[in-house]
């Protein structure tokens, strides 16, 4: 009599049928195969060794098998059928050697993503399918000084509003992303009476997210979820990517060779405390004269209500220069004047393709980029600035977000993530098997 199979060779045999299978999704993916054929030639692999994986990410829901391709415009591959066939056409001419391929194509709603970015005075919570494509997005004001516990509480609730606005289960999810002010505007937070100085500051969000839902939980600078939105959905092949933002603050995210850049300790960016010759404004940072004390839509809020106007935040004065008062159009092209000259320390130090500027004051009309331009082509390198392109934010209020979900899908999609979650997706079921 044979000897019976030990659970732990079971579960050896059951992980060499699952490996590589992630790098057959990735390859689908990526647009670089589509067939069985194309597939096993590009792994070097046999075609039933690559059927295999592709049944098993079929059962998964990650990989669906859309019609053949047509009799009028044929791949080339039609054995992956493995059926024969006469090399002769019918008079027709719509006779074929066997079966064409079928074509495989990713799925993306085999799971969702839930995203959140919580911004100083403000979250934005959503819910998006595993292209980044967003199904459900909610906006809710509510101070950041309110604390962790009251705002990831409103953003757990947020997160169920979605998910049954969708008829999801959690279950579905497959991923969370949670975008947060940069570390000196959380450091500087204003926390009720009765609570901690900085309570923000070491607070476990990812811990708190991860007992609700399946999947990692990645939290992140907001600003680097915008530059990895905004360059992955508007300028994916620019190798230096610099997406500054101008709103209540001031802050950049980069994006080098198709990553984020983060810095030895994550601050990576932080040119809104770039200090500004003769400038003596206090910034929340503790020093005096930085970019944002002096040029932020939030100083520029205090300058002009100072000066008579009522004006108290970063749209407000973007809606004054749009509406067409004087003092907030000079304001505002003064403040890209500031931001350009620091800009351009930047472009000599990374010589980025494109900058991409985003937040209110970039809604202020033309005023600000005219600034920014007259100081930026004035103290840059004439060389560095020769094919520079400086634009205005292409996606807007979704580049947080859609940056948000990328971060998700591209590190859940990796090949070995996705052979670890087939594996354990399998243990699962072992485990409830009768015998």
């Amino acid at each position: 009599m044979g000897r019976s199979e030990t659970a732990s060779e079971r579960t050896t045999a059951r992980a060499a049928r699952t490996a590589r299978a992630g790098e057959v999704l990735d390859l689908v993916r990526r647009g670089r195969a589509s067939t069985t054929s194309q597939i096993a030639q590009q792994m070097g692999l046999a075609r039933s060794t690559v059927a295999e994986r592709v049944e098993l990410l079929r059962a998964h829901g990650l990989l669906e098998q859309g019609p053949d391709v047509g009799a009028g415009g044929g791949s080339g591959d039609s054995r992956d059928s493995g059926s024969g066939g006469s090399r002769d056409s019918a008079a027709s001419g719509t006779a074929r050697r066997g079966r064409p391929p079928s074509v495989l194509t990713f799925n993306p709603g085999a799971g969702l993503v839930l995203t959140a970015q919580l911004g100083m005075s403000a979250i934005r919570a959503a819910v998006t399918d595993l292209h980044g494509r967003i199904l459900w997005s909610r906006f809710v004001d509510l101070d950041i000084g309110y604390g962790p516990d009251v705002v990831l509480a409103r953003v757990e609730r947020e997160f169920t509003r979605g998910l049954t606005a969708l008829g999801a289960s959690p279950a579905r999810v497959h991923g969370i992303s949670v975008g947060v002010p940069g570390t000196v505007e959380l450091g500087t937070t204003q926390p009720p009476p009765s609570g901690p100085t900085r309570p923000w500051i070491d607070y476990p969000i990812a811990e708190r997210l991860a007992n609700l839902y399946p999947g990692p939980v990645f939290v992140e600078p907001d600003i680097n979820l915008l530059a990895l939105g905004e360059h992955r959905g508007a300028w994916p092949d620019a190798p230096v990517f610099v997406l500054l933002k101008v709103g209540t603050v001031i802050e950049s995210g980069i994006v080098i060779g198709d990553r984020v850049a983060r810095g030895a300790a994550g601050l990576a960016g932080e040119i809104g405390h770039t200090h500004v010759p003769g400038a003596s404004a206090e910034c929340a940072c503790g020093n005096v004269g930085c970019l944002s004390a002096i040029a932020s839509g939030g100083a520029l809020a205090r300058t002009l209500n100072d000066g008579g106007h009522a004006i108290g935040t970063a749209r407000e004065v973007a809606e004054a220069a749009n509406g067409g008062v004087l003092e907030a159009r000079q304001a505002v092209r003064e403040a890209g004047r500031e931001i350009g000259e620091v800009l351009a320390g930047v472009i000599n130090l990374l010589n980025p393709q494109v900058i991409s500027i985003w937040g209110y004051l970039a809604d202020a009309g033309d005023h600000l980029f005219a600034g920014v331009h007259e100081s930026v082509y004035r103290y840059a390198v004439h060389a560095a600035t020769r094919n520079l392109r400086i634009e205005r934010s292409r996606l807007g209020d979704d580049a947080s977000t859609r940056g948000a979900a990328a971060m998700v899908v591209e590190r859940t999609l990796l090949p070995e993530a996705i052979d670890r979650y087939i594996q354990r997706a399998q243990d699962c079921e072992q485990v409830h098997e009768p015998g």
